[in-house]
């Protein structure tokens, strides 16, 4: 049996108790919950959103005796695709009573609507012509229909928000029922594309400007990182020692890009030992080898002004607008500027204060190496 196992997890979101602090973040989601308040949630992708939100989930069903649920809306292109998610989602989570209750509500409405297998995703399998809308008006209904078979106000959180944008007046649709439900749901829109986010809420001619209260997921603390890192290693019986403050400073506050390199780490150093200058390089190297196919696709699907603009972002170190930089990499300013733009609207670059700054700081470091390396990078065609 395998006893001495790797503590670090990088490649799915990590259960509530192992999240790296957010306690502030946690409490802020909990009290609008409690308080009838509707969120929504920005962070870049593999940021630990996911992790944060079902912990918030638990602890308002734990804390707070609220109905916890979350929709995963990524990928939605239709109205029966977000039918189907939504009727898997309260088939998944909801228990007890209050399951039998709603469904039998569900199958009193006659649309096909189940909590168990053969449910309206079995009917639309069978039958692609069936009007999806009349059951996600009626899946959209349950927090109305939880509070009337018992007084419980439901946490709904829908993650990968922004992606409703592909399915046709669904921010309209979603509208029409949660502009009723204050008193007996509260909502969390959590998206990862900033440029999406603001078009849904922030646009006045669309159905949810102004609905909900905009907040943020920030990097972590360097500290919050090394505490955490260092009390894994130890509870692991190794030190992370004098490698700590290069891992911490490649990371940049990144959750997940900081577990990827301390896992390398860890598989470097030995029970009962400390790790050294020479197990970092070789921790760091085989974190960048890992994520190379990633990032070659990523670099190849840019137009070649989005990845001008990102070498001026690496090569300005923030700055991308000097003159020499722009020179150097033969792009106008003006051109440089509306890449910018967009590549801020799909989380690929965030502004820090005057400064832009590539979300992912391993893929800003693959950038910087390419203008040297980009013959080992890149597998040409």
């Amino acid at each position: 049996m395998i006893t001495d196992v790797n503590p670090f997890i990088y490649s799915h979101p990590i259960a509530p108790d192992d999240i790296i602090d957010r306690d502030e973040e946690t409490q802020r989601l909990l009290a609008a919950a409690v308080g009838g308040h509707y969120v929504r949630l920005y962070a870049p992708r593999k940021y630990g959103k996911t992790s944060l939100l079902r912990r918030v989930l638990r602890d308002a069903e734990r804390q707070e005796g609220m109905i916890p649920i979350l929709v995963d809306l990524y990928g939605v292109l239709s109205i029966a695709d977000v039918t189907i998610r939504f009727e898997r989602a309260y088939a998944r989570q909801l228990k007890g009573k209050i399951r039998g209750r709603v469904e039998e509500f569900l199958q009193s409405t006659g649309l096909g609507l189940s909590l168990g297998a053969f449910g309206v995703s079995a009917r639309l399998q069978l039958d692609p012509r069936t009007d999806p809308l009349p059951a996600l008006h009626a899946l959209l209904d349950l927090p109305l229909r939880l509070d009337e078979r018992g007084g419980f106000r439901a946490l709904i959180v829908l993650d990968e928000f922004q992606d409703i944008t592909k399915v046709k007046e669904m921010d309209a649709v979603l509208r029409s029922h949660i502009q009723f439900q204050g008193e007996v749901a509260s909502f969390v829109f959590a998206g990862s594309e900033p440029g999406l986010m603001r078009e849904l809420f922030e646009d006045k001619e669309r159905p949810l400007y102004g609905q909900a209260v905009p907040m943020r997921l920030e990097r972590l603390a360097d500290a919050d990182i090394a505490g955490y890192i260092i009390g894994r290693f130890r509870g692991t019986g190794r030190s992370v020692g004098e490698t700590l403050n290069p891992l911490v400073a490649a990371a940049q506050g990144h959750p997940q890009r900081a577990m990827l390199l301390a896992y390398r780490l860890w598989e470097e150093v030995g029970p009962d030992a400390t790790a050294t200058l020479g197990d970092w390089t070789r921790a760091h190297a085989a974190a960048l080898a890992e994520l190379q196919p990633e990032f070659d696709a990523n670099w190849r699907r840019l137009s070649t002004n989005a990845q001008k603009a990102l070498r001026a972002v690496v090569v300005g170190v923030g700055s991308p607008f000097q003159k020499r930089v722009l020179e150097q990499l033969d792009v106008p300013k003006s051109t440089a500027r509306a890449s910018l733009s967009s590549l801020v609207a799909n989380a690929t670059v965030e502004r820090r204060r005057d400064d832009y700054v590539v979300v992912d700081p391993l893929f800003a470091e693959w950038i910087a190496r390419l203008q040297t390396s980009g013959d080992e990078l890149l597998e040409l065609d």
